[in-house]
């Protein structure tokens, strides 16, 4: 096989690796917003059971707002199943076929048709078809269908996950394995062809039976680089030498695959960790929900259903970070006239409401003559990044009021922008951790993915600028300095 085929092959395994791993998070996370609709699902059970057990205690004649009350609660139970439905795809399908909880699927299709049961019931009460007595107890029966299916819906989905995290999460370790091993003995073949060739040019002193055996002998990339030295050079010393800078290279890529091929692992190992922990916490807030309801602690089970919402919101921080870190490198760039003060007042809209605003926390000083030109998607992720985090981590018992200072000056072939901030700085003893993935330097202040500095850098490489970062309990600062664009 060739050498280029063996490296094209080696390319490929690794594309397919990624992709199974995205594949992967993709299939957890949505196993995540499957538990986050069943707890919608209870949510808005509750409310419904809350709205019969009121009207089956007053003895006055209902009102048209008691009426659409129960007719909206109806409504928002029946939409968790739709997404529900929604959301599953064929693949997901495929799956929950093959272990046995499909039934998931025919459990939201019957909690639709409970709904539109209840709405039928509600619009013939509306229209005096059935007596008020008939209307509780039919209300009452479909609360109690709401809550079984919610219950028996559970199951299968937790089924269903622990059966993607069982097998995803160690079929992809394995396939990292199995990259591993298979680059080794790609390099190792490659070395040996080359290996093989320079012995040949090392057992005769013969230049013509020398290319004679070369001819027979060898094949490919090999083949074709001895015929151009035979054109370029003269005598089989520099013959060797290009040799050996071509096993050289192949050795230095081959070290690549296999570095990017373990910081893969770690990070499968990593992403699905960081996604399982909140994951397992609300699955066990949820059976805290149910026995709060069954014992009639509504407050409780309001309690524990906002932090679930609350797990899930960290979820969807860590796969929206995991997703920006793998997309940035796909992002083709587009260099054009930017215009800083634009790009700092759509941060401060999407960041910040009015009050904020006016308090003024931004501070730019754009000290450049010349137009900006640059990525502009990459150069708005970089400050709005930098921009989140200074907020976020900002130290309120300074002295000082807590601002983020951004400034952009021009240098004679580059460009220097400098973010800096009075908050919380970052530990001495782990700034060597800082575009690190998965790194939290401040867990208790708040709980970010821990991407947002790695994807910072990974734009900046694109960039291909620097970037240089001081910390210190007064604040922390970045200079990014970027080459000018033409």
């Amino acid at each position: 096989m060739k050498i280029s085929s063996k490296l094209i092959l080696i390319v490929m395994l690794t594309i397919f690796e990624i992709t199974l791993t995205l594949f992967s998070i993709l299939e957890i996370s949505k196993g995540a917003k499957f538990h986050q609709l069943n707890s919608l699902h209870l949510k808005y059970t509750v409310q419904f059971s809350t709205h019969i057990s009121k009207l089956e205690k007053d003895q006055i004649e209902e009102r048209e707002s008691d009426i659409e009350q129960l007719r909206i609660a109806v409504k928002n139970v029946r939409q968790q199943p739709i997404e529900c439905l929604d959301t599953v795809d064929f693949v997901n399908g495929f799956i929950m076929r093959q272990i046995g909880t499909f039934h998931a699927v025919k459990i939201c299709e019957k909690d639709i048709n409970d709904a539109n049961f209840a709405l039928n019931v509600i619009d013939n009460y509306a229209q005096g078809s059935i007596d008020r007595e008939r209307f509780i107890a039919d209300l009452k029966e479909v609360s109690q269908r709401f809550n079984q299916n919610s219950s028996d819906f559970e199951k299968p989905v937790a089924d269903t996950v622990s059966f993607v995290m069982r097998t995803m999460v160690p079929f992809v370790i394995c396939i990292s394995l199995f990259n591993i091993l298979f680059i080794t003995y790609m390099s190792k073949t490659i070395s040996s062809s080359i290996r093989n060739t320079i012995k040949l040019l090392r057992r005769t002193d013969d230049t013509q039976i020398l290319f004679e055996q070369i001819e027979k002998r060898t094949t490919g990339e090999l083949k074709t680089l001895l015929k151009v030295a035979k054109k370029r050079i003269a005598n089989e010393m520099l013959t060797a030498q290009i040799n050996q800078k071509l096993e050289r290279l192949v050795e230095e890529r081959t070290t690549s695959l296999l570095r990017a091929n373990e910081e893969l692992a770690q990070f499968a190992y990593r992403a699905s960790h960081d996604l399982k922990a909140p994951l397992t916490s609300a699955k066990m807030l949820t059976q805290f929900i149910v026995e709060d309801i069954e014992n009639g602690n509504y407050a409780n089970a309001i309690m524990d259903t906002n932090k679930i919402h609350d797990q899930m919101e960290r979820l969807e921080t860590l796969v929206i970070g995991i997703l920006s870190l793998t997309s940035a490198d796909a992002e083709n760039g587009h260099f054009s006239d930017i215009s800083l003060d634009a790009i700092i007042e759509s941060i401060e809209q999407r960041l910040f409401g009015p009050e904020n605003i006016s308090r003024g926390f931004i501070q730019l000083t754009d000290a450049t003559t010349q137009p900006l030109i640059s990525d502009e998607v990459r150069i708005t992720q970089i400050l709005e990044n930098l921009i989140s985090n200074a907020w976020k981590y900002r130290d309120e018992s300074k002295a000082t009021t807590p601002y983020v200072k951004v400034s952009a000056i021009e240098l004679h072939d580059a460009l220097q922008l400098s973010v800096e901030d009075n908050g919380l700085g970052i530990p001495n003893d782990r700034k060597d951790e800082i575009f690190q993935m998965f790194k939290r330097f401040h867990p208790k202040v708040s709980s970010g993915s821990g991407l947002g500095l790695a994807i910072i850098k990974k734009h900046v490489d694109i960039l291909k600028g620097t970037i240089v970062v001081d910390s210190s309990p007064r604040g922390t600062s970045f200079m990014i300095t970027l080459p000018k664009q033409v």
